[in-house]
């Protein structure tokens, strides 16, 4: 503990003393001589230790408020950046979820379609999208049934295209399609 405590006490009072240390007049507060019987006598000026002290704490004080400025800055510089890092971010990653959610979206409205029409076995049929472009996936009774599927997806807002992969009962599946 006191080899730490001693080169801690050292910075201490280099850094209370560096500022004087340019100064062209006796700061000393504390003197060392030696008597006629080469004894060592010290004297404290006490007055001039206290003013030695005031005068480094408004150094420290002014240094800490030119750190205190410092930290402001560089906090206020933080936040600048990282507020345009957002809006990058928002940028460039904005419309691809943008589009994400759109294609969910769009997968939805022919899937409820699909549902809500009698016609079409709708829980019989997959759907998923991928840039607006729609793949009908299942089985379904009839040709009617596949046709119907395709029309309802075709006429679903958000639809570029459809790739019908619906296999009808009883007959072989589609081209493109995996037997």
């Amino acid at each position: 503990m006191r080899t730490r405590a001693l080169p801690i006490m050292t910075a201490v009072l280099g850094i209370a003393i560096l500022p004087l240390a340019g100064c062209n007049r006796d700061i000393s507060g504390v003197q060392a001589q030696k008597d006629e019987k080469g004894r060592t006598e010290v004297k404290v000026d006490r007055e001039k230790v206290d003013q030695n002290l005031q005068e480094a704490r408004k150094n420290l004080d002014s240094a800490g408020r030119e750190i205190g400025k410092g930290v402001q800055e560089g906090a206020e510089r933080m936040g600048s950046a990282l507020e345009k890092g957002a809006k990058k971010f928002e940028a460039e990653v904005g419309p691809v979820a943008e589009e994400v959610l759109n294609d969910a979206g769009v997968t939805a409205r022919v899937k409820a379609k699909l549902i809500a029409d009698p016609e079409v076995a709708g829980f019989q049929i997959d759907v998923d999208t991928l840039d607006g472009r729609v793949t009908l996936n299942g089985k379904v009774a009839s040709a009617d049934q596949r046709a119907e599927a395709e029309k309802l997806a075709r006429h679903t807002d958000g639809v570029n295209e459809v790739v019908n992969l619906i296999q009808v009962a009883g007959q072989p599946p589609p081209p493109g399609q995996p037997r």
